[in-house]
Order: structure tokens, then sequence, then C-alpha cells
């Protein structure tokens, strides 16, 4: 059996690339074939895991940015990692995974974040869990939003573009992220069954949307995308989802950050217990689909402004994926001592400094911490952090942070 882990190429690995997705059921009609091959010719980057010259897993990976507090970070996002049915329990999807993300860090991305399939798995590449996204299902009608909104423009797949340009322009606070590359919008538009788009172009351009799946005449409605600048404007696209009630059932959607939905939402409590059991189901779930993982801490420190006095410490940390990474790479991780300092300027250092105390942690638990996604003093019962009493009181206090929202489905 011969195995080789190498760059994706289009014109060689597409048609096995495309063969994976449909065996893993990404992929079903041949419309899909055509709206992904479209989207690897503009989009794919990463790396092909090949048994005798044929592609069998891939991962892929696309540039964007995250936004820490204020400051936005140059962030890789593992798009895709997909295993064939006959390259199951090889080691496939971490070598590949291992190997693209070593790329993006090896070319100056600073953060790494996935969506994950299962909590664990990604863990022994480094990478740590986000925040919770709340989902929720409502009846549209029950809304009380009580004000007026103007009749929307009627988007289309076509549109991509001013989609992307609106995401790339939404208000975005701690965590949101972007996607540098339009075509990846292009992609999830023609991916989407029985769409429904509706926004508002204010000011010549996408301003304010929504986009998402509609089931038969009474819903489920799904939306998946959404972007707002202001209040006012996510106001108004509330008001639009409320119009729909006449009609549709029940629509879902993430909780945007800047509301409880619980707030806008009349009698929530016995609408979901009335609907119970049936299609159009009221429902609040709760769940971190998304991790992330610093790639450069020295970098990600240096962006990290806090209003707290400084708090300085030694860092040891420790990085599983250099294990996984392929031989002859330069980058294999950021596993290492560094003197770390906290605080309107924060920084990272290599080293160790005597008269410090010290915190020990993988890179996935010390990412978390400094997202904000748990207290360090939490993380140190849950995750793998341990320091003294009284530095994990003051850790406490300097990263008091909002949770961290990513506002883009990847």
């Amino acid at each position: 059996m011969d195995i080789e882990v190498r760059d994706y190429d289009h014109e060689r690995d597409f048609e096995a690339v495309d063969r994976i997705y449909r065996e893993v059921g990404w992929l079903e009609s041949e419309d899909d074939t055509k709206a992904h091959e479209e989207l690897a010719r503009a989009v794919y980057e990463g790396v092909v895991f090949c048994l005798d010259g044929e592609a069998e897993c891939a991962a892929t990976t696309s540039l964007g940015a995250i936004r820490h507090l204020e400051t936005d970070l140059d962030l890789a996002v593992v798009t895709g990692v997909t295993t064939s049915r006959v390259a199951r329990k090889l080691g496939a999807a971490k070598r590949v995974t291992a190997a693209a993300i070593a790329q993006r860090a090896e070319s100056g991305s600073e953060v790494a974040s996935l969506g994950m399939f299962e909590q664990g798995f990604y863990n022994r590449l480094g990478f740590g869990s986000g925040a919770y996204s709340r989902i929720v299902k409502f009846d549209p009608a029950t809304l009380t939003v009580d004000r007026r909104f103007r009749p929307p423009k009627r988007l289309t797949k076509d549109h991509w573009r001013d989609v992307h340009h609106a995401m790339h322009e939404r208000r975005r606070g701690h965590g949101g992220c972007v996607l540098h590359t339009p075509e990846i919008i292009r992609g999830e538009l023609a991916f989407t069954r029985n769409p429904i788009g509706l926004g508002y172009y204010d000011g010549g351009t996408l301003s304010h949307f929504i986009w998402g799946r509609t089931e038969g005449e009474h819903g489920p409605y799904l939306i998946w995308w959404y972007a707002y600048r202001t209040p006012e404007q996510l106001l108004e696209l509330l008001a639009l989802i409320r119009s729909l009630g006449d009609q549709v059932a029940v629509v879902g959607m993430e909780e945007p950050a800047d509301i409880q939905f619980q707030d806008i939402l009349e009698t929530p409590f016995r609408n979901r217990r009335l609907s119970d059991g049936s299609k159009y189901a009221g429902s609040h779930r709760t769940h971190a689909w998304w991790q992330a993982r610093m790639l450069d801490v020295p970098k990600c420190l240096a962006k990290t402004h806090l209003e707290t006095d400084d708090v300085a410490f030694n860092l040891e940390l420790s990085d599983p994926i250099a294990e996984h990474v392929e031989a002859g790479c330069n980058w294999r991780g950021v596993a290492g001592d560094y003197v770390v300092t906290l605080g309107e300027q924060s920084s990272a250092r290599g080293g160790r400094a005597a008269s410090l105390p010290t915190l020990r942690a993988s890179v996935g638990a010390f990412t978390r911490v400094w997202l904000g996604v748990r207290s360090p003093s939490v993380l140190a019962r849950t995750d793998d952090l341990n320091g003294e009493p009284s530095l994990l009181a003051d850790l406490d206090r300097a990263l008091r942070l909002p949770q961290p929202h990513i506002g883009w489905d990847y």
C-alpha cells in the first residue's frame, strides 16, 4: 500500500475528492457536483492523503480574520475534512489536517479554527472548544418586535458577491469571523435547497439580509446566514421575519450576539409546551460547534489589548500537533516556554523568569482562556490547564471578556 500526503491539485484530485464528498453524504445530485467544482476551482487549497496514487482523504482551508475585542487577527479556517470509505482508521484525517494547518501557520496565519463533527477529535491537534451558540426555533408570529419594515429585495444564488460583502461589513464583536474569498459564499448559496433570500440595499450595497432554506407551505424555515450593521437593521430583519408568521409556523436561526431571543418572544415557554412533539415544535438548543487554536503565540498576544493592570507569568505550553505534522515541515506547533504579560500592551517571548508564577496549559486550553470561552479557574478543573490559585485569580480578573461569537457558519 503506497501512502502519500501532498498538496491538493484540482486537475488531478477533484474527481476523487468529489467522490469522497458523495460517499460521506455531502453531495447528492449532479447540480451539487457542478456547484462543487466551481467552488473547488476557485477556493480549494489544502492537502490530500493518497492511497496508491488516489486521493482518499482531503483537508481544505481558507483565509480570513477573527476579532479579539477590537483587533483582527489573521485566521486560517479548516473548511472541510473528509475521508473515503476505504481510508478509515489510518490516521488520514489527522495527517492532512495537521499538514494543512502547518502550511497556513508557515504562511503567516495567527489562529486556526474549524467546525467539529464531535468533541475530542480535533483536540488531538491542539484545538479547544469555542463558546456556545444558541439555535432557536420559534413561531414567527410570536415575535414582539413592533415596528414597521420596508418591502425587501428578493435575493437569489446569483447575489453571492453581495452576500459576501454584507457578511464582511456586518456588525462584528469579540470572536466575530470573516472569510476573505467571495466564492465561499457562492458555494454556500449554490448548495441551498428551496432557498429564501431577502435583504435591503442601504447606501447602495446589501446592508442587511437573511438567507436560508424553506420546507413545505408552513415550514420549517431555517435561516443559516444573516447580517446587519446596526441594531436598527437587526430589528428590521426581525420584523420582516415576523411578517412570515401569516403562513409559516416555525423559523429556526442562531441567536444574534446582540439580543436574547427570549426577550422578544411572546410566552416562549407556553408555545414550546403547546408545540412539543410536532413538526413545528419550538425549541432552544445550545451547543459549541466550533474550535480554535493559536498558531503563533507571540503574534496573538501582541494583538491582545486588555483594560487591566499587567499580569505577568511563565507559560509552559504543550501542543499535540507536533506528532502529526509531516516530516520536513518547518512549523511543528507552539509548544515551549514563554514569559507572558497580559495588559493594555500584552506580549509573549520565549524563555522563563524565575521570579514569576507559572501557568501550565495545552495550546487548546490556553486559546480558550485567551478568547474568554471560560475563566482560567474553571478551565483549571475541566481542561488541561493548571497554576497557583493566586495566578488563576489574577487571570480571572484580567480576562473578563465577552463570549466570542463567530457569526459565520463553517
